[in-house]
């Protein structure tokens, strides 16, 4: 029973310094031309920093670099509306993603997008984002709660969602969606 113990905590040991002592690393890349989709992506940051022991690294998509991707444990993508599509330049974006060997296999991947109306497109467009994930060979996913379940997404310009008031319902989905993603990064090795 004694071995047993010993074994069990060297194994605990050995595994925490086998995984390195790194923490996890959380990247929110996004598009914005307006702005709108980069204030959903800073909620989802602080949504993650809300969880210890995550790194997260917050950048617009012309700024990430391809060890961004090769070192993130997850990614959370972003994308305005654009004729119910993904902006072109996320879809460039994804498209320059390194796929020999599939490297981002096994890597959590989510989706959030901003809209400027009810019904524009934006759970079309995270679909979009998280069909091109699978292909990757990433593990998705979605929300917290069930309005969530493709990820996060916000109406920027159509009725009652034209006000600052209203797009907090927006933003604590959005911080739901970056904290699970980070709880996950944390669990999966």
């Amino acid at each position: 029973m004694r071995f047993l113990i010993i074994t069990l905590l060297f194994l605990g040991i050995f595994s925490q310094n086998a995984h390195g002592q790194d923490q996890p690393m959380v990247l929110v890349a996004y598009f914005s031309q307006f702005g709108n989709t980069q204030v959903l992506a800073e909620a989802i940051a602080d949504g993650a920093e809300s969880v210890g022991g995550v790194e997260i690294k917050l950048l617009p998509i012309d700024q990430v670099e391809t060890q961004d991707l090769f070192k993130a444990s997850a990614i959370i993508l972003g994308s305005p509306v654009y004729n119910g599509n993904p902006a072109p330049q996320v879809l460039e974006f994804i498209n320059s993603w390194p796929f020999e060997g599939r490297p981002l296999k096994d890597k959590i991947g989510a989706a959030f997008a901003t809209g400027g109306g009810i019904s524009i497109g934006e759970e079309g467009v995270m679909i979009d984002i998280l069909r091109a994930m699978l292909i990757h060979g990433m593990i998705i996913v979605g929300g917290e709660e069930v309005e969530a379940a493709f990820g996060a997404s916000s109406i920027t310009g159509e009725g009652p969602f034209n006000s600052s008031k209203n797009q907090e319902l927006f933003y604590e989905k959005a911080r739901g969606l970056g904290k699970r993603v980070a709880l996950l990064a944390l669990r999966l090795p």
